[in-house]
């Protein structure tokens, strides 16, 4: 990942990735972690944000993966919430976000669990 790849990323959210999350996905291509958690890499955010119209049903949120059986794996763009949530693709509200861990590092530590 470039510089400017992040760059436009976050011009394209209108807003900073969280620097946790950040520090992840500079080094991060995407593929699998665990038995069933895709990761996207930086050069699918975008697609797939627009594709689950994130910005628009979960504002403040950004999809980073998926857990290969329909849910989305997010997290909060404002730096200050590490936990991950998972919600399903066809219910992509905040009520409905389920959370699977308190801190996104520790969840990657933990090869990223969803059950």
């Amino acid at each position: 990942m470039s510089g400017q790849d992040s760059d436009a990323v976050q011009r394209w959210l209108g807003h900073a990735l969280p620097a946790h999350y950040l520090r992840f996905i500079k080094d991060w291509q995407e593929g699998l972690r665990g038995e069933q958690v895709l990761l996207y890499g930086l050069e699918s955010l975008r697609e797939r944000n627009e594709t689950y119209d994130t910005q628009q049903s979960c504002p403040g949120y950004l999809t980073i993966g998926d857990d290969s059986g329909g849910r989305a794996v997010m997290l909060a763009l404002d730096g200050v919430d590490r936990a991950v949530y998972l919600v399903g693709h066809g219910s992509m509200q905040r009520d409905d976000f389920e959370r699977v861990a308190d801190d996104f590092a520790a969840w990657l530590a933990a090869d990223c669990p969803v059950d």
